[in-house]
């Protein structure tokens, strides 16, 4: 079926057996990031329609796979890279609409109570109720360009929600001048939407990322002006949380269980004061597990591969596949590579740094290594790697700030790694065996 809304992406899970659902009753107070986390290994996302004393049920871990993302995209999973890549060249602008379902049901003022969302704690030693599957929609204060980000916002009360800003977001470049002229900033959250906006959240793209949103669903995605607010958002979201980020005010957010699979210490961050939530009829909520594959592909694989791809390939013809494991918590690349002359592992290892600031381990393989096999990259850097020639360091490149092994802006030291084989090499020859069909043994 075509997907061009959470509900139906749901229904396109369920009818490939992507889906578990349970009629149980289920605590948003850690018990729904249990259940994510057990679906994770399978591969399959979760849908929880009755969730203790909330009025509105959850699902989670929608783009936790490869096989959930090709459903959302629409290709296959062999394609995604490639897609998505085409995808970035031929950005399609959002059509206005002057009245959409995600504004069926309209709280201003007094009526509006973010704690009666089934907003989850999702680990064990998370701070509280934090959204994470919300994506932020911002604009420039003296301009009409608009922004998609994820930021995690913890809930702090009836109309205030404290939200995390990475130094290197366009959310963090209009923030800065707001507060620099000491006014909010309007806001607004999407919750629940079409899944190619969550693809498109988390590119980083000058323009708005709804133009990409639009070349993957090829067709101008619609959007609706907020209601206390002169921002446009996805009209068929479930859920829409606006409001405006505070200037000078700061407050403690946290911890949370980050992307790097590490608790992140609380941060000192900026507060929203809430001015409407609105939804559509029979709203889901939607979530990510911090610390899980789903967040990491939508923060790192996704929306770093085509550029990776597009990177590397200019630096060496012989790229022949890229891949950002989630497993390296979106800082660790991996290049396929058909090498023509000693010195290009290196380079490209170099362009794939530069790709993007999370980047920080590369490692560089032959053809006959397989890339999404991590025992077959580990093989190639056993056997393939002379240490001190074959591994290089960047010392004070810029890194990510919640990266353990960075500082507090994120200042870092990045490595690469030639796993490629040697003409020197004593062995040159991998042992290959014949594959066969076992079903003929049987």
């Amino acid at each position: 079926m075509e997907v061009h809304d959470l509900k139906t992406f749901l229904q396109a899970l369920k009818e490939r057996d992507l889906l578990f659902t349970t009629e149980k009753e289920v605590d948003w107070n850690h018990e729904i990031g249990s259940l994510i986390a057990t679906l994770e290994p399978s591969g399959r996302a979760g849908y929880f329609p009755h969730v203790k004393d909330k009025q509105f049920g959850v699902c989670g871990n929608l783009l936790g796979s490869m096989d959930s993302i090709a459903v959302a995209l629409g290709c296959e999973k062999e394609e995604i890279t490639d897609f998505l890549a085409k995808c970035l060249d031929r950005p399609i602008k959002p059509q206005i609409v002057e009245s959409a379902p995600c504004q069926a049901y309209i709280q201003t003022g007094d009526q509006v109570d973010v704690t009666k969302l089934p907003v989850p704690v999702h680990a064990p030693k998370d701070g509280g109720p934090i959204i994470t599957g919300g994506v932020i929609v911002s604009k420039e204060l003296h301009g009409t360009r608009q922004n998609l980000s994820f930021q995690r916002m913890h809930v702090k009360g009836k109309d205030k929600i404290s939200i995390m800003i990475n130094e290197w977001r366009h959310l963090k470049e209009f923030y800065n001048e707001a507060e620099a002229e000491g006014k909010p900033l309007p806001i607004a959250i999407s919750i629940g939407a079409d899944p190619v906006v969550y693809v498109g959240a988390g590119l980083r793209y000058d323009g708005d990322e709804m133009e990409i949103a639009g070349a993957i669903r090829g067709r101008p995605m619609q959007v609706v002006k907020c209601i206390t607010n002169d921002i446009y958002v996805p009209a068929e979201s479930q859920f829409v949380i606006e409001g405006e980020i505070l200037p000078n005010t700061r407050e403690l957010e946290g911890p949370l269980g980050e992307f790097t699979g590490h608790y992140s210490a609380p941060w000192n961050s900026p507060v929203i004061h809430v001015t409407a939530i609105t939804h559509c009829a029979d709203p889901i909520y939607q979530t990510i597990n911090g610390a899980s594959f789903e967040h990491i592909n939508l923060g790192n694989v996704l929306p770093r591969e085509p550029l990776l791809k597009k990177f590397t390939s200019y630096v060496s013809s012989g790229v022949l596949d890229v891949h950002i494991p989630p497993y390296g918590s979106g800082f660790l690349a991996l290049v396929r590579l058909r090498k023509k002359n000693p010195g290009e592992p290196k380079n490209v290892a170099l362009a794939a740094m530069m790709t993007y600031v999370n980047i920080k381990n590369v490692i560089v393989v032959d053809e006959d290594v397989d890339i999404y096999n991590p025992a077959d990259v580990m093989w190639a850097v056993s056997n393939r790697v002379v240490p001190e020639r074959d591994i290089f360091y960047v010392p004070n490149a810029q890194g990510h700030e919640l990266d353990p092994c960075s500082d507090e802006r994120g200042v870092q030291t990045k490595m690469g790694i030639d796993a490629t084989l040697n003409e020197e090499s004593r062995c040159l020859e991998r042992v290959r065996y014949p594959k066969v069909d076992l079903s003929q043994y049987v």
